[in-house]
């Protein structure tokens, strides 16, 4: 059976399976060809698999892979009849598999000290089971998870694997393995020093945004004439190292930006204490008027004014109207999301379709909730509570384009407070 004969074997199967197929022809420079895809269940939603490599077609044709849906954004595969959940895992810290082995202590149990330098594979588990027949697993994944979740070359080499005994719904299912997981893994942080993640799928968020450039601007650059205050630049790049973690991203930008709130909160307490003691009225023997300007003051400083009144004054510092503008302009996916509630993230909004309006304000107000919602996850009953967000929340996969508009303020009040580049 050839290549093609094999793809259009795992479609048929598919389709029998009752599951949506689809082929997208396309054509590069002077090639044509075709894309064959399937979409496979993942509770109220589905993923699609494609079938553009040969050898896709041929792992797929080599399992049972019509007994599968996927779990929740997690690279993660269950047998919805049998109860039978097998999920990807990766360290959170840089070990190689070997070393990780060795930790959890699937190395010493196999027994590979004695068989180092083998070209044989030793078949290993870490298990347990409970009482009523829950058994969690540890070991090399399976045939079937690597076929549905890497790409032709890769493979997953380990995988938590779940047996909940019987029949179970995709939600009941996938709240177990969120359960059984955290619990799993912190208890090896614990005792073994071994940091586990279950790995996510990561869906495409923000477009990629094309930069116009000059033909020479490969071979120049200018010199840089400003400089930048250490702390906030810092935390500047500490945002920008920090992918795949949208919530820890977003209150590094918001740090940057926070660092300059006792800046700018004097900077309009000296303008209104200017306009007051400029006005024609102004008696400096007049003890009203003393008062005054020293509630003005207090006001508008650090200490009198609240985070959320901080961050307008420097959002309508570091911004001008035509800063928004532009960025809006120049993305429009962007402000389509942010002019709609967004369950789980905000109720907050910024309508750029209202003309005549400064959006600053709403963006402040924004960002400012949003800080809020990741900070405040305090459980009491102090009455209602913004809802959370969350770390591997749905939530939190959708925080890009917030994300995005929280680096740009951040970048501009870097701009707005640089200072000249001085003798280095």
């Amino acid at each position: 059976m050839d290549i093609s004969d094999i793809t259009a074997a795992v479609i048929k199967r598919a389709e029998a399976a009752g599951f949506e197929t689809d082929v997208h022809e396309f054509q590069f420079e002077d090639e044509k060809g075709v894309n064959f895809y399937i979409f496979f269940p993942a509770g109220r939603e589905k993923r699609r698999i494609g079938l553009s490599s040969g050898n896709r077609a041929s792992r797929l044709h080599s399992i049972e892979f019509e007994r599968f849906s996927f779990l929740g954004g997690f690279e993660a595969i269950v047998d919805l009849k049998k109860g039978e959940i097998e999920a990807a895992i990766s360290p959170r810290e840089p070990f190689s598999i070997a070393a990780l082995e060795r930790r959890l202590g699937i190395a010493l149990a196999s027994g590979s000290d004695e068989e180092e330098g083998s070209d044989e594979e030793v078949a290993f588990a870490l298990r347990a089971e409970r009482p009523d027949g829950v058994s969690v697993e540890i070991s090399r994944c399976t045939e079937e998870l690597n076929a549905l979740t890497t790409g032709p070359r890769a493979r997953t080499l380990l995988s938590l694997k779940i047996s909940l005994g019987g029949e179970r719904k995709h939600a009941s299912a996938l709240k177990a393995l969120e359960t059984i997981s955290n619990s799993l893994f912190f208890q090896l942080d614990v005792e073994r020093g071994v940091a586990l993640a279950l790995r996510k799928t990561y869906r495409r968020h923000r477009p990629v945004r094309s930069r116009s450039s000059s033909a020479d601007e490969t071979t120049s650059i200018q010199f840089p004439a400003f400089e930048y205050d250490e702390a906030p630049i810092s935390l500047y790049w500490y945002a920008k190292s920090a992918r795949g973690m949208p919530l820890l991203q977003f209150l590094a930008y918001y740090q940057v930006v926070e660092y300059y709130f006792p800046n700018f909160s004097k900077l309009e307490a000296v303008r209104s204490a200017r306009k007051i003691l400029k006005h024609p009225s102004f008696r400096v023997d007049r003890e009203s008027d003393l008062t005054k300007l020293v509630a003005t003051i207090s006001g508008n400083g650090r200490v009198g004014t609240s985070e959320r009144e901080q961050m307008k004054v420097t959002v309508l510092e570091v911004l001008s109207s035509d800063d928004v503008k532009q960025f809006f302009d120049d993305n429009e996916e962007i402000s389509e999301l942010l002019g709609k509630k967004r369950k789980g993230i905000t109720d907050k909004t910024v309508n750029i379709a209202r003309k005549d309006h400064d959006h600053r304000a709403d963006i402040a107000e924004l960002l400012y909730d949003i800080r809020c919602r990741i900070v405040h996850t305090k459980n009491g009953f102090e009455g209602l509570q913004p809802e959370m967000i969350l770390p591997f929340s749905a939530a939190e996969e959708d925080m890009w384009a917030y994300t995005e508009l929280m680096q740009f303020v951040a970048q501009n009040a870097l701009v707005r407070s640089s200072s000249v580049l001085g003798s280095v």
